[in-house]
């Protein structure tokens, strides 16, 4: 199905009433008119925030020089740096003034949507809509989110690299010149951040998402640049220096993702078929298991898929192996209605923003909370995202090195909550992206810490609650996430940001 779609959804409250919990909905079917009236309307509800987050990202831009933090995909800030540009024309002036006088309920509109402090916000929702429509399977959709929160973060880092070395006067110190929106009075406005971000998340989206038209992402980037034009927050050059910079660094998240190895394809070599092997589960019964190759993916953090390998699971039909199985019957035997819910809601199935997503909604709520500012909120995105990319590819190795198979084929009747994955079951993808995710969320947002592992304990625990998983599975993929997570961790006390 090919959707043309727009920003996506906001937060919205969960069954957990905790600042870190959090989903967003949308229908199944989509159409260009509903999500622009819709899914960035929605999105438009996070861009204006209360008057003292309005201070604390002003505050927190005036004290960080985010163009000398460490980059992934750049080799330094400086590498895309713009020509210092010349001062702003009078006919730049002029054009901002006719169009602030030109104003109407239309123009609000264009405008709203748009107008996101962090200026990433709206294009990481408009990606767990895509990831909704598409259903990538749960490891694509981590890298989609890791290749698009990579370039937004290092299109930013350019930005900041430019506007700290060329000082330039913003629209707003023209006292003809009325801004609207959360623009932040007396700092530069060259690059434009919207713009490059926009230039940047097109670029990358339109690779990831195939099906969908090139140019309706081309479409809602240039209706995010010339939002800023509107809401007179930027001139012309600053918007065309800024997209500039934004393509540049698309292109390389792109180069990088053509050469990760995610498109190689599997010749059905490898797999194992010893009794206690994996087998096809109920209900789709799928004979091809999801991605045997993932463990082999070009990682971001780890040296490969294989560094933090686990020793094999206990062995078919050993007294240990009998204890394993035995867990998971205890466990869906007391199932309580709250493990249920908890099942239900970490599920993370086709059709959903998938495991990965549910963590970066949770991301996505705390940096509304704090009103982090742009290149922050894309920090917060890209580490959360890496270290969940790489935790996947580090857990498919394990899969597919031992191929075990899943408990409701050890023991058909078991009460399974919902469908088995196709895909073996040693180790827990869930535990292993979400421990990595609590422990880089955790660093970031220290008063958090307990609330985000007590979340990454529940999901953790809700595959054996379900059924899917045996425990080993889940402590043995917790135990990989957790040093994946530190990794990341240590990364990001060395990037410069503190």
């Amino acid at each position: 199905m090919n959707v043309e779609v727009a920003a996506g959804a906001g937060a919205r409250t969960t069954r957990t009433p905790s600042a870190v919990s959090g989903r967003s909905t949308f229908p199944h079917q989509y159409s260009r008119r509903a999500l622009l009236g819709s899914a960035l309307a929605a999105s438009a509800s996070l861009a204006f925030p209360t008057a003292a987050l309005h201070a604390a990202a002003s505050q927190s831009q005036s004290e960080v020089t985010p163009g000398l933090w460490r980059t992934w995909l750049l080799t330094s800030g400086d590498e895309v740096r713009p020509a210092k540009p010349a001062a702003p024309t009078p006919e730049e002036l002029s054009e901002l003034v006719e169009l602030q006088g030109q104003r109407t309920a239309s123009t609000l509109a264009t405008i709203a949507p748009w107008d996101d402090p962090t200026a990433v916000l709206p294009w990481t929702n408009l990606t767990l809509d895509l990831i909704r429509v598409h259903t990538p399977n749960p490891v694509r959709a981590a890298r989609a989110l890791a290749l698009l929160h990579v370039a937004l973060y290092d299109t930013l880092v350019a930005t900041a690299d430019a506007r700290s070395t060329y000082p330039h006067p913003a629209p707003m110190s023209d006292n003809a010149v009325v801004p609207l929106g959360s623009s932040v009075s007396g700092m530069s406005s060259f690059p434009s951040d919207h713009a490059a971000v926009a230039a940047a998340a097109s670029t990358v989206l339109t690779y990831l998402f195939p099906k969908e038209s090139a140019a309706t992402f081309a479409a809602l980037a240039d209706q995010a640049a010339t939002s800023q034009l509107l809401a007179a927050r930027a001139f012309r050059s600053d918007i065309e220096a800024g997209q500039a910079i934004g393509r540049a660094v698309g292109e390389r998240a792109v180069a990088r993702g053509k050469v990760d190895r995610a498109s190689t394809s599997w010749d059905g070599s490898g797999r194992l078929t010893d009794p206690g092997s994996w087998q096809p589960t109920p209900p789709g019964y799928f004979q091809q298991p999801a991605e045997p190759l993932a463990g082999t993916w070009r990682t971001w953090i780890l040296s490969s898929g294989d560094q933090y390998r686990p020793p094999a699971p206990p062995a078919f039909r050993s007294p240990s192996w009998e204890a394993e199985l035995a867990g998971v019957q205890e466990a869906v035997a007391r199932r309580t209605p709250e493990q249920e819910a908890a099942v239900r809601f970490w599920a993370g199935g086709p059709g959903t923003v998938t495991p990965a997503g549910l963590w970066i909604e949770i991301a996505r709520n705390l940096i509304v909370r704090d009103g982090l500012d742009p290149a922050h909120a894309a920090r917060v995105l890209a580490l959360t995202s890496v270290a969940m990319a790489d935790a996947f590819i580090c857990c498919w190795d394990a899969k597919y090195t031992y191929w075990t198979e899943r408990p409701i084929t050890a023991d058909p009747e078991l009460d399974v909550l919902i469908p088995t994955p196709p895909f073996p079951s040693y180790t827990s993808g869930h535990s292993t992206i979400s421990t990595a995710a609590a422990t880089v969320l955790g660093y970031l947002f220290p008063a958090d810490e307990a609330d985000l592992a007590a979340r990454a304990d529940e999901a953790k625990s809700s595959r054996l609650w379900a059924g899917i998983h045996f425990p080993i599975d889940n402590e043995m993929g917790a135990l990989g996430g957790g040093m994946i997570g530190r990794l990341v961790v240590v990364r990001a006390r060395e990037d410069g940001a503190n």
